[in-house]
């Protein structure tokens, strides 16, 4: 398999006083053979960062590589680079037999005719533990669950090095999405696969995610490896994400982390047509100037700089050990001024 880095990407749509930056300057690696699991709120820029890395959204910044080569180099048709989408009941042709939709996504040349290329779409649904008997079924005879599994057949007939998998179980029920996570982790160890699986579901991503990186309003915020960012979270969003996660019926089993005491005042939901100076978080921030009147270096320097030298890359300036390079930062903000 193979890695998939994305350098310094931005996504932004409209113009002027309209124009909205949905991703900006996200760098986040997948490594070969590793699941990273993307995770942040509704509207964080979570799949649009997925459409930018298979061309479905534009890239107005920076670059998505896989193997040192620019996806945008790559041929349209059959790329190394598939995506598994977040609505089964929309992503199938629904005139087509679910055979015809895998065999679709198969490069023409392989498989040997159409004997060769019947018993690889075989094959590849009982990959995806779906009976190869319904290969001749129409998407509509199929559960949803069912469905995702066509379609993640499909992303795999076509060969590729790394998947991207979108929200696929928040469109299922509850006991669906267990066996569908049980088929994707299996792949992922059967064929070692890299993936990308985004998700704002914190138990999913734990099962699945070797390295857990944290989005809010387009940009990366903490990335780390899976079990130390859920039990040392730096950045307050995360570790909101999880108090939040704690307290919720299909959560994490377990509360990993408390939220500080104080709590914030209310605030009215970023905008992320102009999102706050500083650090994004600050107006919803616990540990930020609304509960700590002296931490105004939240509003006025982003915490984006120098993220590379805090744990987990964090984009907080009140990280743990962070104290040294939040010095720094003070020092070169009043010299700025």
């Amino acid at each position: 398999m193979s890695e998939l880095r994305f350098e310094h990407v931005s996504v932004r749509y409209g113009s002027g006083r309209a124009a909205l930056t949905a991703v900006d300057h996200v760098s986040l690696t997948v490594p070969s053979g590793q699941v990273v699991g993307l995770v942040g709120e509704s509207g964080s820029g979570k799949s649009t960062l997925a459409r930018a890395a298979v061309g479905l959204s534009p890239v107005a910044e920076g670059r998505v590589v896989l193997e040192g080569t620019d996806v945008r180099r790559l041929p349209r048709r059959h790329r190394p680079l598939q995506m598994v989408f977040q609505d089964p009941y929309s992503s199938l042709d629904p005139r087509m037999t679910i055979g015809q939709s895998v065999a679709e996504a198969m490069p023409r040349a392989a498989h040997g005719g159409r004997r060769g290329r019947r018993l690889e779409v075989a094959r590849l649904l009982e990959l995806v533990n779906l009976d190869p008997e319904r290969v001749d079924m129409l998407p509509g005879e199929l559960s949803g669950g069912q469905r995702q599994r066509v379609a993640l057949a499909r992303a795999l007939a076509g060969r590729p090095e790394v998947i991207i998998a979108d929200e696929i179980t928040s469109a299922l029920d509850v006991s669906v999405q267990g066996a569908l996570l049980n088929v994707v982790r299996g792949l992922q160890r059967e064929l070692g696969l890299s993936m990308l699986f985004i998700s704002h579901n914190l138990a999913v991503v734990r099962y699945l995610s070797d390295v857990i990186a944290v989005m809010y309003l387009g940009r990366i915020v903490e990335v780390g490896p899976t079990l130390d960012v859920l039990s040392r979270p730096q950045h307050p969003y995360t570790r909101d994400l999880l108090a939040a996660a704690s307290h919720t019926r299909h959560g994490l089993d377990d509360p990993l982390v408390s939220i500080a005491d104080a709590e914030p005042a209310d605030a009215e939901p970023a905008d992320p047509h102009h999102p706050p100076a500083g650090c994004r978080y600050h107006p919803h921030c616990p540990i930020g100037p609304l509960v700590h009147a002296d931490r105004r270096i939240c509003v006025s320097a982003d915490p984006a700089e120098g993220a590379e030298q805090r744990p987990h890359h964090a984009a907080c300036h009140f990280t743990e050990g962070g104290e040294h390079l939040l010095n720094r930062e003070e020092d070169r903000h009043v010299r700025g001024h």
